[in-house]
This record gives C-alpha cells, sequence and structure tokens, in this order.
C-alpha cells in the first residue's frame, strides 16, 4: 500500500541520514584524534601518517620496554645530528624537543609566564600529585614556593637536616656491615630509597619512620608510591586513558588506583596529627614544629587561611617525590659509576678521613662536611649529571613565541626539554661527554643551569638543591668510610620507564666489602 511504501521510505531515508551523521562524526572525531605533526623543523624519524610517532612509543616504552621516555628522545638526538625535532601522537598532542641552551633558557626563564604546566599534564598527575607545587601555575604554585623557601635556609640544613642524614647514614653502615658478611649480591638501591624515604619524613613531617629497619607499613607504602609513578607516565602515551581510568579498562588503571588507596591510606595517618575531629589545625600540632608541614600551616594560621586535609595531602607526596625519589636516584647513580671507576672509591675514602677526623663511628655534621668535601660533591654531580633524576620535563605554551633558534611555536605546543641529553653535549662537555669524569667539577669552571639542568632552572630552579647535595655528600663519605663495592659480574642495570630515574627490578646489585 501507499501507506507502507512511505513509512519505509521514511525509515530508510531517516536511517540514511542517520548513518551519514554517524560517519561524519566518527570523521570528524578521527581528524582530531589524528596525529598533527608541528611544522619548521625535522621530524622524529619514526613519525607516521596519522599515529605520529605512538606506534613507536608504545612498541619501545610499553611492550619490549627497552628503552625510557628520556632515552628515546636521546637516541632521536644521536640519530639526527643533535638538533630540535618535531614529534606528534595520536589524540592531538604535539611538539617540538629542544635542544639549544638558549632555548630552553628563554622557555624555562625568560618566557615563564608563556611556559607554564599545561592542562594535559596537570590532568595526568592530578590523581597522584593533586594541587602541589609540581602539578601547578601560577599564584598556586607561587603561594606554596614562598613558603617551602623557608625550610631550606643555611640554619636549616646546619641544625636540622645534617643531623637527620647523618644519623641515617649510620643506619645504612649498620646494614651494609650484615651485606658485607654474605657473598650474595646486594641491592644497594633499595637502601638508598629507604635512607632518603626515612629522611624526608623527618625533615618534612617530624616522623620518625623506619624503612630502613623494615617496617612494613613504610615500605608498602614505597611499593605503592613506585607504582603508581610507573603507571602514571602511560598516561602521556594513551590518549583515552580517562575513559579507561573511569571504568577500569585498562591494567595499568587498575593497578594504579589500588596503588593510590595505599598511598592515600598511609598519607591520611601524617595528615591526622594535625587536625582535629572538626577539621581544624590542633595548636598543638604547631608548636616548635619547624618542618615543612609545621611552616605551612603556621602561616595560613597567621593569614586566617585554612588549608584543608586534601591540600595537605598533595603537598605531603609532593615533598615525598621530591626528597625521596630525586636524591635515592642520584646516590644510586653514583654507585653505579662508582663501581665502573674504583679509583674515585679510593678518593672517596680518603676525603671521608678528613671529614670524620678518624672517629668513624660519629654521624657527620654539616661543619664536617661544608667547604671539605670537593670528592664527594664531584662525584654526586656527575652522577647526576649523566642520570638526572627528572631526565625529561616539559612546559605547554600558553601564548605564541619565538624561540631563539628562530622556531615560532603556537599556542598549544608542547615543548619537552631532556636533561638526560643536555648533560652529554659535547660542545659544552667535551669529548668526554658521555664519560664518568668527575674532575670536570674540580677545577672551578661554573657550568650554567641550562646547560647543566638536573636541578631545573629559572623561576622553578630547585629549591631543595643544596639539602640533595649535602644529603648526598653525608651518604657518600658516610658508606666510603667504611665499604668498596664491585658490581656483580655480568649485571647490567635497566632503568625503568617512570617518573624519576630508577633501575627496574633487581635494581642495582653490588657486592660490599669492608675495609
Amino acid at each position: 500500500s501507499k501507506a507502507t511504501v512511505s513509512v519505509l521510505y521514511c525509515s530508510t531515508h531517516t536511517m540514511y541520514w542517520g548513518l551519514l551523521f554517524a560517519v561524519v562524526c566518527i570523521g570528524y572525531a578521527l581528524y582530531k584524534l589524528a596525529a598533527k605533526p608541528p611544522k619548521g623543523v625535522a621530524l622524529h624519524h619514526k613519525t607516521e601518517p596519522f599515529l605520529g610517532i605512538t606506534r613507536d612509543i608504545i612498541e619501545k616504552l610499553m611492550k619490549t620496554k627497552e628503552v625510557t621516555g628520556a632515552e628515546y628522545n636521546l637516541n632521536e638526538f644521536r640519530s639526527n645530528g643533535w638538533k630540535t625535532f618535531g614529534w606528534a601522537l595520536f589524540g592531538g598532542k604535539f611538539g617540538y624537543t629542544l635542544y639549544t641552551q638558549e632555548d630552553v633558557k628563554f622557555v624555562l626563564k625568560d618566557e615563564f609566564n608563556s611556559f607554564v604546566k599545561g592542562k594535559g599534564f596537570i590532568d595526568i598527575f592530578y590523581s597522584l600529585l593533586g594541587d602541589g607545587i609540581f602539578n601547578t601555575n601560577g599564584d598556586k604554585w607561587k603561594e606554596q614556593r614562598i613558603t617551602m623557601a623557608h625550610m631550606f635556609n643555611r640554619r636549616q640544613l646546619r641544625d636540622r637536616m645534617s643531623t637527620t642524614f647523618g644519623n641515617h647514614a649510620q643506619d645504612m653502615v649498620q646494614i651494609l656491615q650484615d651485606a658485607a658478611s654474605s657473598s650474595d649480591p646486594y641491592n644497594i638501591q633499595e637502601l638508598f630509597y629507604c635512607y632518603t624515604f626515612d629522611c624526608i619524613n623527618m625533615i618534612a613531617f617530624n616522623r620518625d619512620v623506619n624503612s630502613l629497619k623494615g617496617v612494613e607499613r613504610d615500605c608498602a607504602f614505597q611499593a605503592a608510591f613506585d607504582t603508581a609513578q610507573q603507571r602514571v607516565i602511560h598516561r602521556f602515551i594513551l590518549p583515552w586513558w580517562k575513559i579507561s581510568e573511569k571504568y577500569g579498562l585498562s591494567e595499568d588503571e587498575r593497578m594504579l588506583k589500588k596503588a593510590l588507596n595505599n598511598i592515600n591510606q598511609y598519607v591520611e595517618q601524617v595528615v591526622d596529627g594535625y587536625y582535629d575531629e572538626e577539621g581544624n589545625i590542633r595548636d598543638d600540632a604547631l608548636q616548635g614544629d619547624q618542618t615543612m608541614t609545621g611552616l605551612f600551616l603556621e602561616a595560613a594560621k597567621e593569614e586566617g587561611k585554612k588549608y584543608d586535609r586534601k591540600f595537605l595531602r598533595d603537598m605531603i607526596l609532593n615533598t615525598v617525590i621530591a626528597g625521596r625519589d630525586t636524591t635515592g636516584s642520584a646516590l644510586t647513580s653514583c654507585v653505579e659509576y662508582l663501581v665502573q671507576h674504583p679509583e674515585w672509591q679510593d678518593k672517596l675514602a680518603e676525603e671521608a678521613k678528613t671529614c670524620f677526623g678518624g672517629n668513624t663511628q660519629e654521624a657527620l655534621t654539616f661543619d664536617d662536611i661544608e667547604g671539605k668535601s670537593p670528592v664527594a660533591e664531584a662525584v654526586f654531580l656527575e652522577a647526576l649529571r649523566l642520570n638526572p633524576p627528572v631526565p625529561v620535563n616539559e612546559r605547554y605554551c600558553g601564548t605564541s613565541s619565538l624561540l631563539p633558534s628562530g622556531i615560532t611555536v603556537p599556542v598549544g605546543v608542547y615543548v619537552p626539554w631532556v636533561a638526560l641529553a643536555t648533560n652529554r653535549l659535547k660542545e659544552h662537555w667535551g669529548e668526554d661527554a658521555e664519560e664518568f669524569n668527575p674532575t670536570r667539577w674540580m677545577k672551578g669552571k661554573a657550568y650554567d643551569d641550562y646547560m647543566y639542568p638536573t636541578f631545573n632552572a629559572g623561576p622553578r630552579l630547585c629549591l631543595g638543591k643544596n639539602m640533595a647535595i649535602l644529603e648526598g655528600k653525608t651518604a657518600l663519605l658516610t658508606i666510603f668510610a667504611h665499604f668498596r663495592f664491585t658490581a656483580k659480574k655480568g649485571f647490567k642495570p635497566k632503568p625503568l620507564n617512570t617518573i624519576t630515574w630508577k633501575n627496574s627490578e633487581p635494581g642495582l646489585l653490588v657486592h660490599v666489602h669492608r675495609l
């Protein structure tokens, strides 16, 4: 009948337009997600149409795990003749990976307000770092930095930090005595991460944790913290991570959620010590408290501000990643290179005799080390040069800018810089740029922060730089006053693809020998 034909026609017509609309929507979505390589520079040599470098990164960083993200960038610099290169990822993210010292300085200092932590970066880390200092811009960042700066003055270094470092370094000696009694290889990376974790807890929160002594609660937190960092980094590669997070579709997000639950339970115990049942800051918790937490809350009280529990939680986790992971990584790298260069172990042992003054059973103090430990400082800085704890970082361009190299960076572009690469440039460091040579730090030459961005640079220069150097020197001088280390035969450490430079299990295996 005519009615039936009319209905069929309308249904077909509607289906046709519905299908066409769906195709257009899918096409538009794919267009928005397609990798769009930037113009004006050579592209990464593995760039593909539509996918950019996504497939290559997934293969090398997530499947075979043959390189870390920083090593991936370093290898590209080596293959393209050390030139800035463009890249793009499926999902729409694209940018320029910077090469020159001048461009890095432009981004980190000269045009600081134009290059910020992008929304994409903040979203990726928000579940872990929240609104902490490493994941904010503008007033939020500035307020935290100003308050934290009070923590890192010379008096704090001398009176509080140095004592903590010296005492916990002696704890390491007792543990290494047992390791030296065994012929089995020892994972010294784990020891250093426990050392730095115990130190930052005492300095920042006045908490006497005992991960060095194997307390399960403290060790479990560190395991969860490591898992969270390893899993969250994959969000940079996978544009659908928010859907996976919401519905638990990937192993990464399921493991991250579990780790974050463990982390938050642990941190709540710290937060509980500062608040009463009504959520107000307890007066007795601040009396005489010169820790980072105490300074924050005292400043808030004086200015009539009220930091909620979430803010304190975020500050704690940002502090832990800064105080534990970076120096733990640095000390591990020191031993990694020292077992390859035993002559520097001898030099450290000689310097330790001077600093200890003949009594190696007493904890080193600030006055024992200050101005008397050029070898330890040179070894520490050189290991940081070759294995920077934060080997790659990035900014987001909020205002169209012209880099000193002549590259125009439009709004919305990401600009990573790679300390792992910058710290190895022969034009800056000489023909032995890829070699471990602490002597370069003992010649009185000053190295520009933008040539050596291990501690970041510009307004975001690491506040804890001097603290980290003091902590590193204290640990090195203390353990090398008692021990020598040799590498496990055939063992080669392999770094993890995580936020900070860290070796995958089993860490760094060495044999420990008493002097």
